[in-house]
Formats: structure tokens, C-alpha cells, sequence
């Protein structure tokens, strides 16, 4: 792997582990995760969660924008904070 490519960003964000609520339309709640402010990114996944959220600048307002989350899907989520992330030129 040639590391010339890749770069540090230093500034985190929150990935959101979603379980979405039963008999739910995942796109219709894809579409309106992507209505909270500070959602970035929605993945729609397979396996034990049906959604991966990417937040930003959400430190100060966790509890809020979990609340939101369950909202828009009917279900619960995990959250996972990210300090540091590596991407590619």
C-alpha cells in the first residue's frame, strides 16, 4: 500500500449504528435520516443494523440527535465516535 495517498483528517464525527423498526420502508427512512440537520451520510446495510448514519459536529446535542434518529425509523441506535479518520487523495 503506498501511504503517498493517504491522508489524517483530523476532525471526528459520529457514526450512528441504526436499527430501524419493523415493516419500515428503509429508503422513505433513509430519506428522512438524511433530513436531521447534522446527518451527513446514510448507508443502508445488511446484517444486525439496517442503517449506518455519519454526523457531524454533534458533541454538544448527542441525546437530541438520538432521539431524532429514533424517530425518523421507529427503532434505536448505537453511536460511535470517530477522532480521527484516514482517507484517500
Amino acid at each position: 500500500m503506498n501511504g503517498k495517498n493517504i491522508r489524517k483528517v483530523s476532525h471526528g464525527c459520529h457514526y450512528f449504528f441504526v436499527r430501524p423498526g419493523r415493516n419500515e420502508n428503509l429508503h422513505k427512512a433513509a430519506a428522512r435520516l438524511m433530513g436531521i440537520r447534522k446527518v451527513t451520510e446514510v448507508a443502508i446495510t445488511e446484517g444486525e443494523y439496517g442503517f449506518v448514519v455519519k454526523a457531524h459536529g454533534v458533541q454538544d446535542v448527542d441525546r437530541a440527535i438520538v432521539r431524532e434518529i429514533a424517530r425518523a425509523v421507529g427503532g434505536s441506535s448505537r453511536k460511535a465516535v470517530c477522532h480521527c479518520r484516514y482517507v484517500r487523495n
